[in-house]
């Protein structure tokens, strides 16, 4: 449907480890679970153990990237629980083939983020058009190598090579699968991947005749995706899973464009079917479309969410499927035990003759020993936590760097190969600064300008510092201090660097500085000064000295905009001017006055501005667009500024982050962003600070935000409803339990329900209930134990029952004396029977659908009755080991009035519009009136088929794959009432 950050794989150890338990009591997934396995067609974590991931797929990362930052898919892991996370790249449609850098960048800050917040990351492929995965098979290699090299080792990465192939068959899917997953393998040779399936993944039955095979099919799974609006093949997928193990990399609540009606009904079969309501009870794992706020009717949050960090602005759908993913909690079973190389990083170098210190983590697990090695070679051990190891003197070569962890409880662990290469330590470049002239300094024409700079070799020395106008060189200098005096220059803008040259050729070059050169002013004028000046230039003007003589008073002036004209002190008939940052052009001005004639005397120089000066540096614009103002918090709260930063003439250095004149932290790059955590109760004035490429700084408006103490949880509340206090029951009893629980300030996480202080089972959702069965005799105190969302628990009051022993009967099989058509009852030989008894045979003379004997205890049998019973005797053969060495015991069993009316009155007759009936083939169906839904089951209620809404007059044909035998058509009107149809499917 429908930048770049490079983390190694020491890092990535690390952050499993802080984030087994960074954001709750429990393990994060990853944490939990480690490297994930197919096993018998299902999914397993590193432990073996069945698991089912539940998360959000993004929507198209070039189109939404606002809506996935760092702070999103904290928010996804944290609060909505999401076990994964699935990166929707769109290869055409303006993706990846337009910006690969851009994109792959953001991938892998997906992929970094996933791990940081303990979650798994799918790096997907998106090829829903053109459909045809083969139109892009050579960049498909490029990028999954690429993807493979960057995150080999990673134990949550899982790749995703073709969503959604269209227009193309499996065989054609499959060439292109078998090119691009040894380019995977090559360097990931266990990770997970995802192989897209024909007609938008709708068709995964069509790999059964022709699956992977190989390597190829090594951790392998094939993805399905649905739309709850439009895809009711829940059989369909129930018989697929019994050959081919499936992935649901994505479905939505709505229809297939992911939009129109959401079917949440439909949607709750699906997500039940995947949670392992289905047939093989596989538990399948899934990814729902979109986490974005695109404005359609699947998308998980409200338009406009994403740019005010609204990740829990839920639209309907979104509140429906958080809720999913976080009810029932995951069930991992115990945490994964692991033990891993932190550092060095795999495929890193180390210089020949350092030091190099391998580190190592042990989780959820105690080791007693942590022993390195190279290859097969023992270096050393460490027995204290943190455990390392230190090669001194390392030699030239390449190292295959595992550890073992020795647990004092089951097997050593192993930790995955860091290979390091020690090589020759390279050349480091010189460096320079170019040290005078300052930028935008200038000078009088015919000018000197002494350029000068500082420069340094690490690992040798400098040979030479060349400096340049431009690209043309004016002179070098050998020795330290580096220094050069470029004479006789004309006026003009110049542009100053130099270059530097170490003892094994390496260059550097400086960042260069701009002068300029002005023409002087004309000797024989009135007034002796520059022609031209700069904005904020300090400029001497003096009268010239033939208009002296009998002078006894001087008056200055400038008609242009200036700040400041100077008398030079002793020397009146001199002015320092400054001519400020306003500057545009005008007449500089003295007026005299003379002891004899001409007695007063005014004299002007026309002063410009010079041409090719450095604009006035305007400064940035900022503003934080989070939080909000007044936006409120629940200390210990993390609050997340965002800021929009521009400069029209230059660029943001960086951006600082304050409460009032308190600074919090900064960015140095777009987006601007800083997390201000662990945030105490109080009120706080926050503001944004931008600076310039030139220094030039502006603050933000200020943004008030509040944070309140913490509400302290309230305890749900618990009460049992079922059984009554009292209550009586017979051995061996099946006993209902039921409790009402709500939560004031919160949500009920799960009921449980106990016998004194024995588990009995636990409910997750409401009604809340539990079936108690086979209960011996004896007495028994009943109560309910609810938990909240926070951890708060309350148990409700003990309500006492009493099973007592069942009458002793001398019947020699025991079990009821009428049975209803498609009941189950249980029958069982009299105990009195069964001395020295080694072998049941089960058997009826009535008509009955099944009978099976309950596992270890072949002398009881449950009987399934069917819809033809009619009555007929229940009958068991038993050997002996002794004599009688065999007999047969047999019990009467009628069909029960009752119920044989009440069979009768539920099923009405056949209508003429379900046509033709029976039928060897197929039946059709003219709807008489607006229907609202229909279900097609067998004869003891198996669901076989499904429809969503038909209008009156419509006609659908169905039952094609149905086998030979009776059926019932389920039809739901818009007016609630029921039609219940029986059909007769015959052999061809």
């Amino acid at each position: 449907m429908k930048n770049a950050i490079v983390r190694t794989f020491g890092v990535f150890a690390l952050l499993l480890l802080v984030h087994a338990f960074a954001f709750g009591q429990s393990p994060t997934p990853l944490a939990a679970n480690g490297r994930l396995q197919v096993i018998n067609r299902q999914l397993c974590n590193e432990a073996g153990t069945p698991i089912q991931l539940r998360g959000m797929s993004s929507h198209g990362l070039h189109w939404f990237d606002q809506c996935y930052n760092s702070s999103a898919l904290q928010t996804l892991a944290n609060d909505w629980g999401a076990d994964v996370f699935r990166a929707a790249m769109y290869v055409d449609e303006g993706g990846y083939m337009n910006n690969k850098v851009g994109l792959r960048n953001k991938v892998n800050q997906l992929v970094d983020w996933s791990a940081q917040f303990g979650m798994y990351c799918i790096i997907d492929w998106h090829i829903l058009n053109p459909g045809d995965p083969n139109l892009h098979t050579a960049d498909a290699i490029e990028f999954f190598q690429l993807m493979a090299q960057q995150h080999a080792g990673k134990k949550h990465v899982i790749y995703e090579i073709c969503n959604e192939p269209n227009g193309v068959n499996w065989s054609s899917v499959k060439s292109y699968a078998e090119q691009v997953i040894p380019a995977i393998r090559q360097y990931d040779p266990d990770a997970i991947i995802l192989v897209g399936t024909p007609s938008w993944s709708g068709s995964p039955g069509d790999v059964r005749s022709n699956p992977l095979t190989g390597s190829n099919a090594h951790n392998i799974m094939y993805t399905f995706h649905f739309y709850a609006g439009s895809h009711y093949t829940q059989s369909y997928i129930d018989d697929v899973i019994k050959t081919v193990p499936l992935f649901v990399s994505e479905w939505g609540t709505s229809n297939y464009s992911g939009n129109g009606g959401n079917d949440y009904n439909n949607a709750q079969n699906w997500v039940s079917f995947m949670g392992g309501n289905n047939s093989s009870g596989m538990k399948i794992s899934w990814c729902n479309w979109s986490y974005c706020d695109k404005d359609e009717s699947s998308a998980a949050l409200m338009p406009g969410a994403c740019g005010n960090n609204g990740w829990n602005n839920t639209s309907t759908s979104g509140t429906w499927v958080k809720d999913k993913i976080l009810n029932p909690a995951d069930n991992f079973g115990p945490p994964t035990p692991f033990v891993a190389i932190s550092s060095p990083a795999n495929n890193s170098t180390v210089t020949i003759g350092a030091n190099l210190t391998i580190t190592a983590n042990v989780g959820n697990a105690t080791a007693t020993v942590v022993e390195f090695y190279d290859g097969t070679t023992k270096l050393g051990e460490d027995a204290t936590a943190p455990y390392s190891l230190t090669l001194s003197n390392i030699q030239a070569g390449t190292y295959n760097l595992t550890v073992k962890a020795l647990l004092n409880s089951g097997g050593p662990l192993t930790s995955s190969l860091v290979q390091v290469t020690a090589i020759p330590a390279p050349n480091q470049p010189p460096t320079i600064t170019l040290t005078a002239p300052t930028n935008g300094t200038t000078f009088t024409a015919p000018a000197t300008i002494s350029i000068a700079a500082n420069a340094a070799d690490s690992d040798g020395s400098v040979a030479k510092v060349e400096f340049y106008n431009g690209s043309t060189k004016l002179g070098e200098d050998t020795s330290a201090p580096y220094s050069f005096d470029w004479t006789n220059v004309a006026s003009g803008a110049y542009t100053i660097s130099a270059k530097v040259t170490d003892n094994q050729n390496s260059v550097a070059t400086s960042g260069s500085v701009t002068v300029y050169v002005n023409s002087p002013g004309n000797p024989s004028s009135d007034i002796i000064g520059p022609d031209c000046v700069s904005v904020n230039e300090i400029k001497l003007f003096e009268l010239n000295s033939i208009n002296l003589p009998n002078a006894n008073s001087f008056s200055w002036w400038c008609t242009g905009s200036t700040q400041s004209i100077t008398a030079v002190s002793g020397q009146p008939s001199k002015v320092n001017i400054n001519f400020g940052a306003n500057f545009s052009g005008g007449q500089v001005c003295v007026g005299v006055n003379y002891s004899a004639a001409p007695w007063y005397k005014q004299f002007c120089k026309t002063v410009t501005l010079c041409t090719g000066q450095p604009p006035i540096n305007q400064a940035p614009s900022v503003s934080l667009t989070a939080p909000s103002n007044n936006a409120s918090f629940t200390a210990p709260a993390t609050i997340a500024l965002v800021a929009t930063a521009a400069d029209n003439d230059g660029s943001i250095s960086k951006v600082e982050f304050y409460n009032g004149n308190t600074k919090l932290g900064e960015d140095l790059t777009s987006p601007y962003e800083f997390s201000w955590a662990n945030v105490g109760a109080g009120s706080y004035s926050l503001t944004a600070k931008a600076t310039d490429n030139q220094g030039a700084t502006s603050t933000s408006s200020a943004v008030s935000v509040t944070v309140n103490a913490p509400v302290v949880n309230q305890a749900p509340s618990v009460s049992l409803t079922a059984p009554s206090n009292n209550a009586s029951f017979t051995a061996p009893a099946s006993i209902s339990l039921a409790a009402n629980a709500s939560d004031s300030d919160g949500s009920i996480a799960k009921v449980e329900f106990y016998n004194g202080s024995t588990k009995l089972g636990e409910d997750v959702t409401a009604p809340y209930t539990f079936s108690w069965t086979n209960v011996g005799s004896g007495s028994y105190s009943l109560t309910a134990k609810a938990t909240d969302n926070q951890g708060a628990t309350s148990t409700s009051s003990a309500v006492s029952v009493t099973v007592s022993a069942p009458p002793t009967t001398t019947a020699d099989i025991i079990g009821d004396d009428c049975a209803a058509v498609n009941s189950v009852k249980a029958f069982e030989l009299n105990v009195t029977n069964r001395a020295n008894a080694t072998n049941y045979s089960w058997w009826s003379t009535g008509s009955v659908q099944s009978i099976t004997p309950t596992s270890g205890q072949p002398y009881k049998v449950t009987i399934n009755f069917g819809q033809w019973f009619s009555g007929g005797q229940v009958c068991v053969g038993v050997n002996y080991s002794a004599s009688p060495w065999y007999k047969q015991y047999c019990k009467t069993v009628n069909v029960c009035a009752a119920a044989r009316i009440a069979a009768a009155e539920g099923l009405e007759k056949e209508t003429s519009y379900v046509f033709p009936n029976p039928s060897p083939t197929t039946f059709k169906m003219v709807a008489d009136k607006n229907i609202v839904q229909l279900k097609l089951t067998n004869m003891i209620g198996v669901e076989q088929y499904q429809h969503g809404a038909l209008q009156q007059n419509d006609e659908i044909e169905f039952g094609e794959t149905l086998v030979t035998g009776m059926y019932l058509l389920h039809i739901y009107y818009e007016n609630k009432q029921i039609q219940t149809v029986k059909l007769l499917k015959m052999n061809q």
